[in-house]
């Protein structure tokens, strides 16, 4: 794949173009949609890299009943059979889910371009700006997005929301559980009751390979829900770093800097790339914490939350300590000795935060520094054009 920023700006400028004809929108439309992809224009170029994290929670790529899945699949299938545990629902109801998915979008949460001749202008524009959250590919079905190519036109919810893989699949159980005998009736027409597609014979073709790959994510799906506070197995592997070094945490553009921001001081940077991205040790440490620092940390937080949400601390010795916030789900435990690289947490968006991201500070004797000179005096270049 050539890079997220690239595929969304041939789309742009292909919408450019269609907004350019003075008779083929109302006014007011066409602006609408000039002003969102001169944003999507405007951003830095991603890395090809971008799509989907290197490693996920569920784990690096595997194959189910002869099909083979990528890192970026499996942490999207992991995502939608954990919320099936989440909600004390049972394992078919996962392989309800993950028929339908590979049906859809082969498991991948794919965004919109607008482009469908189905649409008018000013829906077309509501449905690009899916291009503006992390994805694993581009679809162009009517206003369809994600991987149950759910339609915000139909009410699932807004673009926003859709785009959100938890928001996604509990949207998909919610409809599933109000279809009759939905545990009992065939899986295909089950799926179909939901999704109300144009081929809904076709889900039961995925049912094998539904249940197959259910059974391989069920038992961490479980432990997830059993442990909503964050703790994870660490299931991805961590960076082979030479002793004594300073790595870059995790992958992903700076959005936001050390300094004032709102009245207060922002003590860290954000760094922000796909959900459940790997987050790894900064450099070699002792944890000092990895607990939910806010009200609730089993799902995404928001502005009114208070806290870090997951949050780990490592001692570096000498007074220097690291903080890693944000996170949906953490592997490390209080305590535990940890090298430069070393898996420890997954990005996410809990406690006071509005967007998947890692939210990470330096501190010297417990006050906070600027990250980005203090790493960069240690080799460590955070606005690295290609992170990786």
């Amino acid at each position: 794949m050539s890079g997220t920023a690239e595929v969304a700006q041939s789309y742009a400028r292909a919408w450019l173009w269609k907004a350019a004809v003075p008779i083929a929108v109302p006014v007011l439309a066409a602006l609408t949609l000039l002003l969102i992809l001169l944003a999507l224009l405007a951003a830095p170029d991603a890395p090809a890299s971008a799509a989907f994290p290197a490693c996920s929670i569920g784990g690096t790529g595997a194959t189910a009943a002869g099909i083979d899945l990528d890192a970026g699949q499996m942490g999207q299938a992991q995502t939608i059979v954990t919320v099936a545990a989440a909600l004390g629902l049972d394992p078919h109801a996962a392989t309800v889910a993950l028929a339908t998915a590979q049906q859809e979008s082969r498991i991948r949460m794919l965004a919109n371009d607008g482009s469908s001749p189905a649409l008018t202008a000013e829906q077309a524009a509501v449905t690009a700006t899916s291009l503006t959250y992390p994805h694993d590919g581009l679809g162009s079905d009517h206003d369809s997005v994600n991987t149950f190519q759910q339609r915000w036109i139909a009410s699932w919810g807004t673009v926003a929301q859709l785009m959100d893989p938890a928001y996604a699949a509990e949207a998909f159980y919610r409809r599933l559980q109000a279809v009759p005998d939905w545990r009992t009736i065939p899986l295909t027409l089950a799926a179909q009751a939901v999704q109300i597609s144009a081929a809904g014979g076709a889900y039961s073709r995925w049912e094998p390979f539904a249940r197959e790959l259910t059974a391989m994510l069920w038992p961490a799906a479980q432990a997830t829900a059993a442990n909503p506070a964050g703790a994870a197995d660490g299931v991805c592997p961590g960076l082979p770093v030479p002793a004594g070094s300073w790595v870059r945490p995790t992958a992903g553009a700076v959005t936001s800097g050390y300094g004032s921001r709102w009245g207060a001081l922002h003590a860290g940077v954000d760094i922000a790339g796909p959900r459940n991205s790997p987050v790894y040790a900064a450099a070699d440490g002792t944890v000092v914490s990895a607990a939910c620092t806010s009200a609730y940390c089993d799902r995404d937080g928001n502005l009114g939350l208070a806290g870090y949400g997951n949050l780990i601390e490592l001692d570096h010795g000498g007074g220097v300590t690291t903080r890693y916030g944000h996170l949906s789900a953490y592997t490390v435990t209080s305590g535990q000795r940890v090298s430069a690289g070393a898996l420890i947490g997954f990005q996410g968006s809990t406690g006071n935060s509005t967007g998947v991201h890692l939210h990470f500070e330096v501190r010297q004797h417990d006050s906070p520094v600027d990250p980005v000179p203090w790493v960069a005096d240690r080799g460590v270049d955070l606005h690295a054009p290609n992170p990786g």
